[in-house]
């Protein structure tokens, strides 16, 4: 019998998972393995070629130049004194490297960006963005040069005060944290926007609309992306809860065999109604998404 270790704590014991492919209704399954010792949720199998189901999300998109008032809307949600007036129109990519004091004078590498649509933005409030994602069919360009390479974060040469995973480390290697602390500058910072293993795993189980498999490859607790962040060289200066309503409609509909493509959205008072649960599931620390902002140790 194979035996499978955690990828985090090198432990044995576990329990497996065999879980369908519904994002785009394969129904394929495939085994993964949930850590007794720190909860971390990882594939059981290799590698393997993926590439079937990144094609119809990760195609860049082409994006037009920002208008007037969308670059007044970027500038308020960054401003540290009247981001309040950009309430109306919420960004939470915006509102994530505010928290960071994120300024004209520093750097900032997304990891996993899509066409960087966020880069794109900030770039032309004279910004230094950039963005990698080594799913991306090209590199994507824009006025100012490259805005996004196609490469991953182990070709990247130059140090960055910020890098930014934005859901995108959960299916990447497990020594992608050790490669950002290797190319984050001396005071800079961390961004890991994760889904975590917490209420809606114990609640949904293999249902649970965050999975996303077989892209995601590495689902963590808290203890256990603790415990790699302190392996890979940093600290956990501050975590916030941000999980959404999406938990609780996708995941219901995951289980009524309904993929997220084909999936009806909840009405107005059906968002209210698990707005507020979830809400109270974020001050308890038990959204399924959170933002740790890490430093270098």
């Amino acid at each position: 019998m194979q035996v499978y270790r955690c990828p985090v704590c090198q432990s044995d014991i576990g329990t497996p998972h065999l879980v369908k492919e519904m994002f785009l209704g394969t129904r394929e399954q495939f085994a993964y393995f949930e850590c007794a010792d720190c909860g971390c949720l990882s594939r059981a199998e290799g590698p393997g070629n993926f590439d079937r189901y990144l094609a119809q999300d990760d195609t860049p998109a082409k994006r037009g130049p920002l208008s007037v008032r969308g670059k007044l809307e970027v500038a308020l949600h960054l401003s540290s004194f009247f981001s309040f007036l950009a309430d109306g129109r919420r960004r939470p990519d915006l509102e994530i490297l505010r928290r960071v004091h994120f300024r004209k004078s520093m750097s900032l590498l997304d990891v996993g960006s899509g066409p960087g649509n966020l880069v794109g933005d900030l770039r032309e409030l004279g910004y230094k963005a950039h963005g990698i994602d080594p799913d991306i069919f090209s590199d994507v360009r824009d006025g100012f040069g490259v805005r996004v390479e196609c490469k991953a974060l182990a070709e990247v040469t130059e140090a960055f005060d910020v890098i930014l995973f934005r859901h995108s480390l959960e299916r990447l290697p497990v020594d992608t944290l050790k490669q950002a602390r290797e190319r984050i500058s001396e005071n800079g910072c961390c961004i890991a926007c994760i889904a975590l293993l917490g209420w809606a795993w114990r609640t949904y189980s293999t249902d649970w609309a965050q999975l996303n498999l077989p892209r995601n490859h590495l689902l963590h607790s808290i203890k256990s992306f603790s415990l790699l962040a302190e392996k890979s060289g940093f600290r956990i200066e501050k975590v916030v809860f941000d999980s959404t309503e999406f938990q609780f409609w996708a995941s219901d509909s995951l289980q009524r065999d309904i993929p997220l493509h084909e999936m009806p959205e909840p009405n107005r008072a059906q968002r209210a109604r698990m707005r507020r649960v979830v809400e109270a599931l974020n001050l308890q620390q038990q959204g399924d998404t959170a933002q740790f902002y890490l430093k270098p140790i």
